[in-house]
């Protein structure tokens, strides 16, 4: 059996995965994952710090157990908001940047959009800017395409430098408006989200430039083979090497400033 090819996971959940399944992602391939802060039901400012704890203190432990090195993004998801005390968690949030283990603030962004969303999206992206973080922005399955111009508007408004920002979930399309501003731009492999046979078409269409692969496996009905699926698709679509390696590895890594 060849080596599987090495992979980034740029956006897992791994509190919604069991450790068989984090063996198997690593057997086929998984080397590195960043663990995105999630969404749970009845947010408060102190669930969500205990959210941000057990992201460090618990799962990047188990990542590193089965052998997948892991790296954090943290920050107040959309559906996420507390109703009281949102200024306290973003105050507390700058400790957690210490020590090289959380690379970037996220998941931001809009759901359903509106005053509140838009407001928590532009407070964090000021946070980002001050501390000169990479951020990683969320966009809903429904009505993308008009939330995605809203949040390339806010992006814009934010001064938030756009190669600094991995706009995540993008589809077919939503993807090439993403690159075209400068951004970073998250392909999901998700049944919900992408294919992996459409994914190589974008590949092939696109190139490799500023591409990112992720699973947001742990989140519903995830597929914890699909970047295995897609990377071996991308080799058997006669694309380079170099080309794989980069969507599949590498651009993450360079984008979360972690080596290659």
């Amino acid at each position: 059996m060849p080596e599987p090819l090495p992979i980034f996971d740029a956006h897992l959940h791994p509190e919604g995965l069991s450790d068989q399944d984090l063996e198997s992602m690593r057997f086929f391939g998984v080397e590195r994952a960043l663990v995105v802060a999630h969404h749970f039901p009845e947010p408060t400012s102190k669930a969500l710090l205990r959210h941000f704890d057990d992201v460090v203190e618990r799962q990047l432990p188990r990542l590193e157990k089965v052998g997948i090195r892991a790296y954090a993004a943290l920050g107040v998801h959309p559906r996420c908001i507390p109703r009281r005390g949102l200024s306290e968690v973003l105050s507390a949030l700058p400790d957690y940047f210490q020590g090289g283990r959380v690379v970037a603030l996220g998941e931001t962004g809009l759901h359903a959009g509106g005053e509140e969303e838009e407001e928590a999206f532009l407070e964090q992206l000021a946070l980002a800017r001050s501390l000169k973080l990479r951020v990683v922005v969320h966009t809903p399955l429904a009505d993308k395409e008009r939330h995605t111009r809203r949040i390339l508007m806010l992006l814009r408004q934010s001064g938030v430098l756009p190669s600094r920002v991995l706009v995540d979930h993008a589809t077919a399309r939503t993807v090439r408006t993403i690159l075209e501003v400068g951004h970073w731009a998250g392909l999901t492999l998700h049944p919900e989200a992408l294919a992996a046979e459409r994914a190589v078409a974008l590949v092939r269409k696109l190139g490799s430039e500023r591409l990112v692969l992720n699973s947001d496996a742990g989140d519903g009905a995830g597929d914890i083979l699909g970047l295995a699926r897609v990377a071996n698709l991308l080799s058997k679509a006669r694309l380079s090497e170099r080309v794989v390696r980069r969507v599949a590895r590498d651009n993450a890594a360079r984008f979360f400033q972690v080596g290659t």
